[in-house]
């Protein structure tokens, strides 16, 4: 059943069982789990089916710090969240996320990575992962090379014991945008309500027990929502901004006792180099690191430093992927082209046309060769992969550029706070603290240095490496992924939800989403997210009355 919130009348009172807030991926999968059980589960949303401009503008915020993306551009008010945005790869034209679980080293307390330490080792997921990858409706739950490779696409080989290849799986987002939010509509005991925003979750005078939510449409009217069991997963930033926000009761915010909310927040800037191979062989070397279609499963493999050398040396998680390149002023012709077409499509023409048309006649080989390859590509048989698939395409390009994800330092003083700016329902806004510390900064470093002695060593190329942060090239300071903010400890001096995920002094409230995670690690947190919810909803089916 669907119930548009703006049709109600003020001041309703709606009663459930169980109330998940929120139907991005971790609301989404929540609900699924509880499908058809001898409860009712109300999941709500702040938009709805579709995209609307007002409801997104509540997704607004402030930034102090280092530069960061705009926020409303980094989740987005719709039923199925963020999802809609993905634009992973997963095939030619075809659009999803990347898929990967978090390593065991994530998981462990790191003397050298400050706050690291979850309560619970990989292990303990290890079951949920396996179920979260039916529920991204991908491949078997295997990530190493060896499951992967074929005659065709092989790891590359590195001597020593300081790189080493992981794989990634990617899942198309139709699941969480379409699939599983209509399916969810049919099922009779979930309600599926839409257009209503929460403006403050109320407690008993002790302050043990969550016992309503206070809801409010942008059209002016507000309402009610009791319930027994409450599970917050409204993304990485709200979750910790709605505890924020119910501060009538607690002046700090609820389960902010010991002012943890908003702490810890993290994201991971994708950094940016480039490497010139030895000799262009190495492209037909290097097909296990595209988009590469085996067993029926888009894969793609990823460089990493190994266990072994991040505990010798100290160093935080990461990995790097390929992505082959022409020369500079080949690329700067095809970016050159496509900004001339733009205008034409739009009926007109820039003034530096004339300056755009020579950078494109400098590069016009490239720019003819790259045309032919797209136009191939674009045939439905060959719609698979990205470049490496089809004979001798490889040859146009010069040079590889690496994007390198990094793990971010956990660090309270990098935290989620109310702005004194007001969104349109008068709430505060959201404000980002978030700087990269000189802890990460090092790291960073550090792990290029390495990269380019392996590189060098196993004959493949050489890699650019920036001497000082200030040559650093960015790709992406951040890469959207809302980390820590509401994080996991069995301390609730150190952290906001225990090891199930229910905040610290509250009996009926969980968190769920990456807010939660203690560290980052390396992978794209999506499957951890969506193995979390489905332990928490294992959890929470123990629970309800």
């Amino acid at each position: 059943m669907i119930i548009d919130a703006r049709s109600l009348p003020a001041d309703e009172v709606l009663k459930t069982q169980v109330c998940i807030i929120g139907a991005g991926v971790a609301g989404i999968t929540i609900a699924r789990e509880f499908a058809h059980q001898n409860f009712q589960v109300c999941l709500l949303d702040s938009g709805g089916f579709e995209f609307d401009e007002a409801t997104q503008s509540l997704a607004d915020g402030i930034v102090v710090g280092d530069p960061y993306p705009d926020v409303k551009e980094t989740r987005l008010r719709q039923v199925g969240g963020t999802s809609h945005t993905w634009e992973g790869q997963n095939g030619y034209r075809q659009y999803g996320f990347r898929c990967l679980p978090l390593d065991e080293i994530d998981f462990e307390q790191r003397d050298w990575l400050p706050y690291s330490g979850w309560p619970f080792g990989k292990e303990t997921l290890d079951p949920y992962y396996e179920r979260a990858q039916a529920v991204c409706q991908i491949g078997p739950y295997a990530y190493d090379p060896e499951t992967w490779q074929d005659q065709n696409a092989k790891p590359l080989p590195f001597p020593g014991d300081r790189l080493t290849t992981s794989m990634s799986q990617y899942a198309l987002r139709d699941p969480f945008t379409t699939e599983y939010p209509q399916a969810i509509r049919q099922i009779p005991n979930i309600t599926t309500l839409i257009y209503a925003n929460v403006i403050e979750i109320e407690a008993s005078e002790d302050l043990q027990a969550v016992t309503h939510l206070r809801l409010a449409c942008l059209q002016g009217h507000q309402f009610w929502l009791q319930a027994q069991i409450f599970i917050l997963a409204t993304g990485g930033m709200e979750n910790a901004r709605l505890l924020l926000l119910s501060n009538r009761q607690q002046p700090n915010g609820l389960g902010n006792q010991n002012d943890v909310v908003g702490r810890y927040f993290m994201d991971r800037p994708i950094l940016s180099t480039t490497l010139v191979p030895y000799n262009k062989k190495i492209f037909e070397q290097t097909n296990l690191y595209d988009i590469y279609w085996i067993k029926g499963v888009p894969v793609m493999a990823r460089l990493m430093l190994t266990e072994a050398v991040m505990r010798r040396e100290h160093l935080f998680n990461n990995g790097a992927q390929l992505f082959p390149r022409p020369l500079p002023h080949q690329r700067e012709a095809t970016l050159a082209l496509r900004s001339i077409l733009a205008s034409c499509k739009q009926g007109r023409l820039g003034h530096d046309f004339g300056k755009q048309l020579s950078v494109v006649l400098r590069g016009a080989d490239y720019v003819a060769t790259a045309a032919f390859w797209s136009v191939l590509r674009s045939l439905p048989p060959l719609r698979r992969g990205d470049w490496s698939y089809l004979p001798y395409e490889k040859r146009r390009f010069s040079l590889f550029e690496i994007f390198y994800q990094m793990e971010q330092a956990p660090d309270p003083n990098n935290r989620i706070v109310l702005s004194a700016e007001r969104d349109r329902l008068g709430q505060p806004k959201t404000e980002i603290h978030w700087r990269l510390n000189e802890i990460d900064i090092q790291n960073a470093l550090r792990i290029q240095q390495i990269w380019a002695e392996e590189f060098a060593k196993a004959g493949i190329g050489e890699l650019k490496v920036a001497k000082s942060w200030s040559e650093q090239a960015f790709e992406k300071t951040a890469m959207h992924h809302h980390i820590g903010a509401t994080r996991m400890h069995n301390n609730p001096k150190l952290g906001v939800v225990d090891a199930n995920c229910k905040v610290h002094g509250i009996s009926n409230l969980f968190v769920a989403g990456c807010s939660v995670f203690p560290t980052s690690g390396y992978a794209n947190p999506t499957l951890t997210i969506i193995a979390l919810a489905l332990r928490l909803a294992d959890h929470v089916k123990t629970q309800v009355n």
